[in-house]
């Protein structure tokens, strides 16, 4: 059975322009991933949409993206782009975590801008003034990823923290940020979230997360609980049930193969799990589709 599968970036970027790997990537959104069915990427991602309109899924929750606006998506997240029969151009840029941190004061920084995490709040409308900054901060960095001069990774980092902190800008000023009393937490739970877009398959067991973050189960259950509001029981079940979901709107699976695929012992304990998170059976809510 396939798989919902990860678009790297650094596969398209060998495959359209012949060059290394790096640890960032901009291109055209139609000539990157839009064209693909559901899938993930394990790198950042921020779209520009300079003209026309785009239907956006990230995690099954559809927004409608019109232009000029700005995107954002997270690693891991199950994302699918549907143009709505109009033309449209777009930007895209990917980058990667582990190199943008690389040797920052703050290795959680990005775990701090909850627009990437927040469903239904990646999209965020431009005025002209937004877009034209927006665009040019894109043009800088499309220009100076075709140097290779000394300094033109750290040049790209620095256009990028502009670029983020400009969208937070605008994101808290369409959602102001509520006081937050458990922030220092908040690393943690970004770290067992990435983990779990790993893992979930494979592992369900609290334990197996707590001792991959070298904490007691206890304690990171009660700091996800308090952090997220969700135990780490609900996100591991919620992870399985999303995906579960999108598998089953593919009509060239069965529900074993989903099952087995899930590592279920049996699509019996399958068709349980599902119904007792959703109040309806597999097949039933395949029959919406």
């Amino acid at each position: 059975m396939k798989s919902i599968p990860y678009i790297e970036f650094t596969k398209l970027e060998t495959e359209q322009t012949h060059s290394d790997s790096k640890w960032y990537y901009m291109s055209h959104l139609s000539k990157a991933c839009a064209a693909e069915d559901s899938h993930r990427t394990s790198a950042y991602a921020i779209c520009l949409l300079s003209e026309g309109s785009l239907r956006l899924e990230t995690d099954l929750f559809v927004q409608k993206a019109e232009a000029p606006a700005i995107f954002t998506i997270a690693p891991g997240r199950i994302r699918k782009f549907t143009d709505l029969g109009a033309d449209y151009d777009a930007k895209i840029l990917f980058f990667r975590k582990e190199v943008f941190m690389e040797g920052q004061a703050d290795i959680n920084f990005l775990d701090k801008l909850d627009f990437f995490e927040k469903t239904g709040q990646q999209v965020m409308s431009l005025s002209a003034e937004q877009f034209e900054e927006f665009q040019t901060l894109f043009h800088l960095v499309h220009k100076k990823s075709g140097e290779k001069d000394l300094h033109t990774s750290a040049i790209i980092r620095s256009l990028i923290y502009i670029i983020l902190y400009e969208i937070d800008e605008i994101h808290q000023k369409q959602d102001p940020a509520e006081p937050e009393e458990t922030g220092s937490h908040n690393h943690i739970l970004a770290q067992f979230k990435m983990l779990l877009a790993d893992h979930f398959v494979e592992e369900r067991s609290v334990a197996f997360y707590a001792e991959k973050m070298f904490l007691t189960p206890k304690y990171f259950s009660t700091v996800i609980k308090e952090t997220s509001g969700k135990t780490a029981g609900e996100w591991i079940n919620e992870m399985v049930l999303l995906e579960s979901k999108v598998r089953l709107q593919n009509m060239e699976n069965t529900i074993a193969q989903i099952a087995y695929d899930l590592n279920f012992s049996d699509p019996s304990h399958f068709g349980r799990f599902f119904k007792n998170q959703m109040g309806i059976n597999p097949s039933e809510y395949r029959k919406g589709f």
